[in-house]
């Protein structure tokens, strides 16, 4: 489904591997509502193109040459030149992205993602929402916090997938619990402990218990 917009999303790719570069583009073209207006290797290249092209979103690899994306996002700040950023990352690691929030990055999409996601990411940082997903590869909706008093904040995926863990649950059955890979509920333990400061599922249990928090599989 197009955007309802009159004109199309423009937009400048950027990232170290060729292969991704080429993929991000032959999948935007394909879409009519967006227009590619420049493929980057290096951060050089990035500067320039969004210094001379002020497109309305750049996907910028976080590994981009010589200096990583922060470098860029810097350089453009120090330049005065405000872009809505997609920051591309390799996979769900556990970070939980302060950084590029301080920065000015909208959206946080994953070379893992199913490439629509990556698109709805992009289409819905043009519309001015924050999709800064952390550990998260796909939309869990918004953050919710542990406790009324904890400055972390959990997804509504992790603060399910923190109570069944705690229930002792394996990542097995907390996948089929949840409907994920299992390979998904260790990246959203791991984003778990994290966030929360604790080094296991037993920490995440006396936690729970201290906060006051459901660590039962049936309380909902």
């Amino acid at each position: 489904m197009g955007h309802p917009s009159a004109r199309r999303i423009r937009l400048v790719l950027a990232d170290d591997q060729p292969i991704i570069l080429a993929g991000l583009g032959a999948l935007f073209s394909r879409e009519s509502e967006f227009l590619v207006l420049q493929h980057c290797t290096n951060g050089r290249e990035v500067v320039r193109a969004v210094v001379a092209h002020r497109p309305d979103v750049v996907l910028l690899g976080r590994n981009l040459p010589p200096t990583g994306a922060v470098a860029v996002l810097r350089t453009l700040r120090t330049e005065g030149v405000t872009v809505r950023t997609v920051l591309l990352d390799d996979r769900p690691n556990g970070d939980h992205f302060e950084w590029a929030l301080r920065l000015g990055v909208y959206g946080v999409a994953f070379k893992t993602m199913d490439p629509r996601l990556v698109i709805n990411c992009v289409r819905d940082v043009f519309d001015g929402k924050r999709r800064l997903a952390g550990a998260e590869a796909a939309d869990d909706g918004p953050a919710v916090a542990a406790s009324p008093g904890e400055s972390g904040t959990l997804t509504r995926r992790q603060f399910e997938g923190a109570r069944a863990a705690a229930s002792g649950l394996s990542n097995k059955e907390l996948a089929t619990q949840l409907g994920v890979a299992e390979g998904t509920i260790k990246n959203h333990l791991h984003a778990i402990y994290d966030r929360l400061g604790l080094d296991g599922r037993l920490a995440l249990l006396l936690y729970l218990r201290e906060q006051a928090l459901p660590a039962t599989r049936g309380d909902q």
